[in-house]
């Protein structure tokens, strides 16, 4: 057993020992987060713990795997209390009676992982936030011919995807031919997230349908320029109204006339 194994089976044992509240976190995952740092914390020598100078080269990476550990111990939804008590843990294993850790480096350490902790949370936040207001991104029955997908918020592409998806499914199940989608109250558009949305015109077409688009300005036809995504074969509306107004004046394909793309709509709904 080498030095690094040997650290590792102290920190187990010191887990086991401390006990401390991890919730739904095994102390066999904390010892794997923790695996990168043991070595790098092993390797600093002495000579240079005791100068001090944590702002250096030799401690960069030492410190960037401290922040990076903080960040997932944040993203397991452990404590501030319990994170920084399992640092010291990891800490403690990695010095003997011979080469205790200077506390000014120790003090550094816990800072360090604090700040990769507080990076963690707020992505964690952000999210579950992201998360919440996806939810309500559905497909709503305008009446017995159309579906509108109101889409709000600034979510990434693979958002709307499901969104579009989940707007084909419905369509698929109830037999509706016609989607009206708005983007007046998104923000940030980009290249993606334009490609992403659009699709919906496809999976309409996929199920012998239309789709109508409203709330597409300048900014999403920039975004869709720079894709290289054309607008000119799109239904598109000025506003939600319009787009409303266009789907009640147009006229229903009868289920004789409707050409399904069996083929094309399994492949993308399997995505």
């Amino acid at each position: 057993m080498n030095d690094v194994e040997r650290a590792a089976a102290r920190l187990r044992a010191l887990l086991e020992r401390a006990k401390p509240p991890t919730g739904r976190v095994a102390r066999a995952d904390l010892l794997t987060e923790a695996a990168p740092l043991i070595p790098l914390l092993m390797e600093l020598p002495a000579d240079v713990l005791a100068g001090g100078d944590y702002a250096s080269f030799q401690f960069r990476e030492c410190f960037t795997v401290l922040s990076l550990l903080g960040r997932r111990l944040a993203l397991l939804d452990l404590t501030p209390s319990t994170a920084i008590e399992v640092v010291r843990l990891i800490l403690a294993s990695t010095e003997g009676e011979a080469n205790p850790l200077p506390t000014s480096f120790s003090q550094r350490a816990v800072e360090a992982a604090v700040e990769g902790f507080v990076l963690g949370r707020e992505e964690r936040v952000t999210e579950a936030s992201e998360a919440r207001a996806a939810r309500h991104l559905k497909p709503l029955r305008i009446d017995e011919s159309a579906f509108a997908l109101i889409l709000t918020g600034v979510h990434e592409p693979a958002v709307f995807g499901d969104c579009v998806d989940a707007l084909g499914r419905a369509m698929l199940d109830t037999g509706i031919e016609i989607a009206i989608v708005d983007l007046s109250q998104l923000g940030e558009p980009n290249g993606e997230r334009v490609a992403a949305i659009l699709a919906a015109d496809e999976i309409a077409r996929m199920l012998g349908g239309v789709c109508i688009f409203s709330g597409i300005d300048s900014r999403w036809r920039a975004a869709a320029r720079d894709a290289g995504i054309e607008l000119d074969a799109l239904q598109i509306a000025p506003n939600l109204g319009d787009a409303l107004a266009s789907a009640r004046a147009t006229s229903q394909r009868t289920a004789k006339d409707r050409k399904l793309d069996w083929r094309g709509l399994i492949e993308r709904l399997r995505r």
